[in-house]
């Protein structure tokens, strides 16, 4: 019986390596291919012979032969652990490495391959060709599940070509409908996967691929790419393409596809598209959308515009018009202001110091932003009118928060405060100009008139000075040459007051121009004046200037960063904020931390570890972990940086290890770091219930405890009073999120941040945290002729109490103080025990103060309905809620429309994480949302039957937005008579929307806030 031939050396192979006969060599080197896992070691000696076997020149071997001895000697060195070399002969192996099997050795010369290739490729180095090839070959082989992969590899190799590759390879599995056309489309081409685009999308808007190394040019390269890819589909994902337009600030395109399907009768892709420009696109960009549409003949008409005219509703749209309506409906119907808060923190506080009285003015306007709900100003008149100076600055500025976005009526609400009006004194007139640009923020051709005005030079200061922060919020990247300058004439009058507000407000309105001329202008004067308030605010206006614009800020950063002057180093930290926001750049890291660590002046070190919030927002679950040992520094000013980077990037995530890094230094033994803790447990918690942040109750309890103690030091309370607003922002229907549900950078929440944290210097400057906060609403509209909003009922796959709004705060009732028992002597114990005893052997009853007690070890008797426990009730998984409801980012997953339903949404929200019965999908996984207010599609036909309740509209409240005043400038509506109550209704007080609401109240009668001179 013949015995297997067991190998048990590879001498005998090598031996013949060196036979005079090539065939022979040849036959050797093929067994020893196949022996080299086991006999590597004794091979490895012959390295420098099977080298120069592998080399071209050498005809030791036939041609065809030596990239298996280059093959052989890569699978050496694999063995030895020397990864490099074995790359290098893989390499030189060419088609021989490309025959390998599937296995170890081969994915990991491929990982090699790649590593090298991506590190050639960001060095700026030319790609070997046998290199990129193997690069080549991997990435066409890659598809279906590991398409991401590829198309990360592809974007890491800056290689457009392989992307375009990659995506037209690609099938999808099933891509939703959203009309019979789109269908019929689908069927006579097949559809490529788009979220593999929408990937590529998030990944370049977001950052978070390291991609800070790449050109300008290339980023442009990509996104008209990704553009001309988008449209290959027969249903365009017009979500993701107005992200693009956006980021590409690419008007012509925008305009023209707008164009486009309005004439190919497409108008309500045409009004999704617009409502999502309004979240994605700065002021500037949507009026060169609107030009462009003028220029196209589709601008609305000047004289009796029809409303069901798809011209003018486009231009309502884009104006902000109809998204501000809503808005404002659903904040004033959905407000969940919990007033006892108030009223306890009013009580509490003492208003006849400056810091409370400003801390209840901050709160309360925070918790009603947006609602138009004055109540709590009404009800405590005599509070009010105690502000004074600077306190009736910001108080009468609080009314731009609360009646934020109300175009119509907020002009009403601080009509008398006006220069000119019936209330005449020069803070409350400064702080109204203030208001008016918060409740026209981001739209100055509706204040630029009024403003202008209070700029002017025979103005008082603190006039000019609440006129140019006004200018600068209403105006804010606009890029208006003309306001600039006029606000720069402000500056250079060189007074403190107004001049602290004209270097914020240019930055303001050059924001992300990366403006030479602005530039040269804010730092030479810096340099010139001797007001620090002057010098600060140029450099946070330079910041401003340089926001978003990556490394093209690096030349002005090292101009600040290695001043003498710490004031322009603390903008130079800002600087790098703004400019690096959300990147997560390495570089920009780096730099932060070791300013905050070396710098000689306390203000410049906080500033940097504050701007850490803003550069890892989009990478907050590592943020606890890079700022724990900054956390604990000896120096307060890094500890308060510490809590504002933690609440900055974290903030509405109720990041569970934030929150334990923040509650220790609650009870910090500095105040302004335990204010900065509260504010921050504010923001991170904003919008999180208790199911979901079970922590969210005891904060909030601390907040009261230590608003409510007088031993507490003012700055304490004041930062514990300012978080019982921010928590409850807007009714509790807003929150603070840094980037837009599309992936790109929420300007307004970051400017407003930003401007928020100098509140440090200038208390009236936290109020540009009223620009921060953002509606967290769902808004399904129907613009068949014109915008209504249907009742439908959406549903959410999830828990109620996920989502639930917090409990309003309960009062404890005071316990009764139980009476002291009467002493009893031992004697008269044991007289009394004996006289029970007696009267009990002869079987009398026996009435005593005191009750016998019943032994515990005696088993208890019950019925058996009372020793069944009541189980409570598990909660449903999943509920509906009702069209314009509050839907929390994190929520937006959950939620799906009925397959019953007469509408369905022109763009798809997220897939549901959960199947329910009764629901469709109406997105994908991977789809992109962005907005609050979704176009709907009314399907009805003659042939289906209507839903119950379906074909009827949610009414909005006239009272909040009177028709006639719409679209008109401030100066327009002053020369209007006034109105009467029952056209315009009370200015801002909350409306009778709920009945079973016990707080509402009828507006009272329009009245004047009674500040006193």
């Amino acid at each position: 019986m013949p015995v297997a031939s067991v190998t048990t050396s590879a001498a005998g192979s090598l031996n013949l390596l060196e036979d005079e006969d090539k065939d022979i060599r040849v036959y050797a080197l093929n067994h020893l291919l196949t022996i080299v896992g086991q006999f590597w070691a004794e091979m490895s000696d012959k390295l420098s012979y099977l080298e120069l076997l592998a080399d071209p020149m050498s005809k030791e071997l036939p041609p065809d032969s030596r990239p298996q001895a280059a093959l052989l000697i890569s699978k050496i060195y694999f063995y030895m652990g020397y990864l490099d070399e074995a790359v290098e002969f893989a390499l030189k192996a060419g088609t021989s490495f490309e025959k390998e099997k599937e296995g170890e050795f081969r994915e990991t010369i491929i990982s090699g391959c790649l590593d090298r290739a991506i590190e050639q490729t960001s060095k700026g180095e030319k790609i070997d060709p046998a290199l990129s090839n193997i690069v080549d070959s991997v990435l066409r082989s890659t598809s279906g599940e590991n398409g991401k992969l590829a198309m990360g590899l592809a974007l890491s190799l800056r290689r457009l070509d392989l992307v375009e590759m990659i995506y037209l390879t690609s099938r999808a599995t099933s891509q939703p409908s959203t009309s019979a056309q789109g269908a019929k489309s689908q069927s006579s081409r097949p559809t490529h996967d788009e979220s593999l685009l929408k990937y590529v999308l998030s990944e370049v808007v977001s950052g978070a691929t390291g991609n800070e190394s790449w050109t300008e040019e290339f980023r442009t390269n990509l996104f008209n790419l990704l553009l001309r890819l988008f449209h290959f589909n027969p249903n365009p994902d017009w979500n993701s393409i107005t992200t693009i337009w956006a980021q590409n600030s690419d008007v012509d395109a925008c305009g023209e596809a707008l164009v486009k399907l309005i004439n190919e009768e497409k108008q309500l892709d045409a009004y999704q598209i617009a409502f999502d420009l309004g979240e994605v696109a700065p002021q500037a960009f949507i009026e060169g959308v609107r030009t462009k549409l003028s220029e196209k003949g589709l601008a609305p008409p000047t004289e009796d515009p029809e409303e069901s005219d798809p011209k003018v509703i486009l231009d309502n749209i884009l104006k902000g018009v109809t998204s501000a309506e809503l808005f404002l409906n659903f904040l004033n119907k959905n407000n969940k202001t919990d007033m006892s808060i108030l009223k306890v923190t009013k009580e509490t506080l003492e208003d006849r110091y400056s810091i409370y009285h400003s801390a209840i003015t901050f709160t309360n306007a925070f918790a009603n932003c947006g609602t138009t709900s004055d109540k709590f100003l009404r009800e405590n008149l005599d509070w009010l009118g105690r502000a004074s100076n600077w306190a009736k600055f910001s108080t009468t500025a609080a009314l731009g928060l609360i009646h934020r976005g109300s175009w119509i009526n907020g002009i009403k609400v601080v009509k008398p405060y006006l220069p000119g009006g019936s209330a005449p004194n020069k803070y409350s007139e400064g702080g109204s100009l203030f208001a008016l640009g918060l409740i026209y923020n981001g739209r100055k051709d509706l204040a630029e008139q009024e403003l202008k005005k209070g700029l002017q030079e025979n103005m008082d200061p603190i006039i000019q000075h609440g006129a140019a922060l006004g200018l600068g919020v209403s105006a804010i990247a606009t890029a208006d040459e003309d306001i600039y300058e006029q606000i720069r004439t402000i500056l250079f009058s060189d007074n403190a007051t107004a001049g602290e507000a004209a270097g914020y407000a240019m930055g303001l309105v050059m924001l992300g121009t990366a403006s030479e001329k602005a530039l040269d202008e804010m730092l030479s004067y810096a340099r010139e004046t001797q007001h620090e308030k002057i010098i600060r605010s140029l450099a946070m206006g330079i910041a401003f200037v340089m926001y978003d614009q990556r490394e093209k800020a690096d030349g002005i950063i090292q101009i600040l960063t290695e001043e003498k002057d710490a004031i322009l180093r603390y903008g130079g930290m800002f600087t790098i904020a703004l400019a690096y926001a959300g990147t997560g750049n390495n570089k920009a890291v780096k730099k932060l931390l070791h300013v905050a660590v070396s710098d000689v002046n306390d203000d410049v070190r906080r500033a940097a570890v504050t701007a850490l919030g803003f550069v890892l927002f989009r990478n907050h679950t590592q943020v606890p972990r890079v700022v724990q040992l900054l956390a604990e520094s000896y120096n307060p000013h890094v500890r308060h940086g510490a809590t504002l980077a933690l609440g900055i990037s974290c903030a509405g995530t109720g990041l569970e290890s934030a929150i334990e890094l923040l509650e220790p230094m609650t009870k910090d033994p500095v105040d302004f770091v335990r204010q900065g803790a509260y504010l921050s447990l504010a923001m991170i918690l904003i919008q999180q219930s208790e199911a979901s942040s079970p922590k969210s109750a005891s904060i909030r309890d601390l907040f009261s405890k230590v608003v409510s103690d007088k031993h507490e030091d003012p700055m304490a309370r004041f930062g514990a009073s300012l978080a019982q607003g921010i928590i409850d922002a807007g009714g509790r229907n807003m929150t603070l999120a840094l980037s837009t549900r599309a992936g790109t950078l929420n300007m307004n929440t970051i400017v407003g941040l930003t401007l928020f944290v100098q509140f440090w210097y200038w208390f009236p400057l936290a109020h540009g945290l009223g620009l921060a906060f953002t509606p967290t609403a769902l808004i399904g509209v129907s613009a068949e002729k014109e915008i209504k909003i249907p009742k439908i009922d959406l549903t959410c796959n999830s828990k109620q109490s996920l989502f639930a709004y917090p409990s309003n705060e309960k009062k404890v009732e005071e316990k009764k103080k139980d009476k002291a028992k009467t002493a009893v002597l031992s004697t008269t114990a044991k007289a009394k025990a004996r006289d029970r005893a007696k009267k009990q052997e002869a079987g009398e009853a026996m009435d005593t103060d005191e009750k016998p007690e019943i032994s515990s070890d005696k088993p208890t008797t019950s019925t058996p309905a009372s020793q069944q426990q009541k189980k409570k009730p598990s909660e449903p998984s999943s509920f509906t809620l009702p069209n314009m409801s509050r839907v929390t980012p994190t929520q937006l997953q959950f939620i799906s429309f009925p397959n019953e339903s007469r509408y369905s949404p022109v763009r798809p929200l997220p897939e549901p994480s959960t199947s329910t019965a009764g629901s469709k999908n109406i997105g994908n996984t991977n789809s992109s949302s962005s907005g609050s207010i979704i176009v709907l599609r009314d399907n009805k036909s003659d042939s289906t039957e209507e839903v119950q309740g379906e074909g009827e509209f949610i009414e909005l409240d006239k009272s909040l937005w009177p028709s006639a005043g719409q679209g008109q400038t401030v100066a327009e509506q002053q020369q209007q008579p006034e109105p009467t109550q029952q056209a315009t209704g009370a200015v801002g007080i909350q409306q009778q929307n709920n009945e079973d609401d016990d707080d509402d109240v009828e507006p009272p009668q329009p009245f004047e806030y009674p500040f006193e001179d």
